[in-house]
């Protein structure tokens, strides 16, 4: 008698601070499809399961549990930082009591691999029950909460024991663009990770009853619901602004307002990545998904000054090199003083487009991990 090999069970941790995330991390559990078909996949986090449904191209089961904190935000480029310090000393109060529960949960669930982008807590839970693990991302949360928040020796121990999770993966796979670490020695970088999409402009035009001259602008703030200063921004017959909205994957609050040149992204009921990528620009801040999904695919990218926010200089640095990318001031945004600064972008020539392969790179990896266990 021959004995079947069960199929092999994947845990997916994802961080619930915005979208990004799990923008970043999709791609890749949609690249396992091909190379792991049986592939069993069990989802934890906080984000919504329709949110994480719309990204993924294959069955899973969801866990909604809280697996790290995340970051107070004002608004989706300003951290409020006393709130940030509080939620993130309270998750580290009781560690032993957060680090039974996520070993209890992996004994439950019996993954064969974790992939984390990023919690750290589960994966010290997946060193101590001697399950592999992987982390992918650009960023980690200790170099950011350091950056943003930390108070020295204040916060000396939790940092010590955030990159203590970070290092207990096999690997961190981080992502092009991504933040320097060398405080981590199994980091190891791949290539950009976006999806790329369908060029349907003459259609989206058609949906939203625009003329064939109109520009349209996709504003994507990243999934932190703001208010959007629309009374304020420029009026101009041929520019036409799409609002993504926080259910999209790339929020920025609702449109609100009887002008008939700002519309909302499901007036045009296709695809976020084939409206983006039907686009004469993005307007943005400092992200990686909206980033290397716009890069990608050839959008103009107009962004928010974040000085203050670790990634920035690196997000810029790529976005300026591999494509078009303007900055304004936050100001700017406010008052609506950035047409200027759009034309501009407009006026560059288009560069070819660079290849997404991080996700079939990381796709291989965790199928090569799976295929041992």
């Amino acid at each position: 008698m021959v004995r079947m090999k069960p199929s092999p069970r994947l845990l997916l941790a994802v961080s619930g601070h915005g979208y990004g995330h799990l923008a970043q991390c999709a791609p890749v559990i949609n690249g396992l499809r091909d190379l792991v078909p049986d592939l069993h996949l069990t989802v934890c986090g906080t984000l919504p399961r329709s949110v994480i449904a719309g990204r993924l191209d294959r069955e899973f089961t969801f866990l909604p549990v809280e697996l790290d904190p995340v970051l107070c935000m004002h608004s989706p480029w300003e951290i409020d930082v006393p709130a940030s310090r509080k939620v993130y000393r309270e998750f580290h109060h009781d560690w032993q009591t957060g680090l039974r529960h996520d070993a209890d949960l992996l004994a439950t669930l019996a993954p064969d691999l974790v992939l984390a982008d990023i919690p750290w807590r589960i994966l010290h839970a997946a060193s101590e029950r001697q399950i592999p693990a992987i982390a992918l991302c650009s960023l980690n949360w200790a170099a950011i909460y350091a950056a943003c928040c930390g108070e020295g020796g204040a916060d000396a121990a939790m940092l010590e024991v955030m990159l203590a999770g970070y290092r207990a993966a096999s690997v961190f796979l981080a992502p092009a663009p991504a933040l320097p670490m060398p405080e981590l020695d199994n980091y190891r970088s791949i290539g950009p990770i976006a999806r790329r999409g369908r060029q349907r402009r003459g259609e989206l035009l058609a949906r939203c009853k625009l003329p064939e001259t109109a520009r349209l602008v996709l504003v994507a703030l990243g999934g932190i619901p703001t208010g959007l200063p629309l009374e304020c921004w420029p009026c101009r017959e041929d520019v036409v602004w799409l609002n993504a909205g926080a259910g999209a994957g790339a929020g920025a609050g609702a449109v609100d307002c009887d002008r008939s040149d700002m519309l909302d992204i499901a007036a045009a009921g296709m695809a976020f990545i084939d409206v983006l990528a039907s686009c004469d620009a993005v307007l943005t801040k400092p992200g990686y998904g909206t980033y290397t999904e716009a890069v990608c695919n050839g959008i103009p990218v107009l962004t928010l000054a974040r000085p203050d926010w670790p990634e920035t200089m690196y997000l810029n640095e790529w976005a300026g090199r591999c494509g078009r990318l303007e900055e304004i001031s936050v100001s700017q945004f406010a008052t609506g003083h950035f047409m200027e600064a759009l034309e501009d972008l407009w006026g560059r020539p288009a560069m070819s487009p660079p290849e997404a392969t991080g996700a079939d790179q990381a796709a291989a990896i965790i199928a090569s991990c799976l295929a041992r266990v």
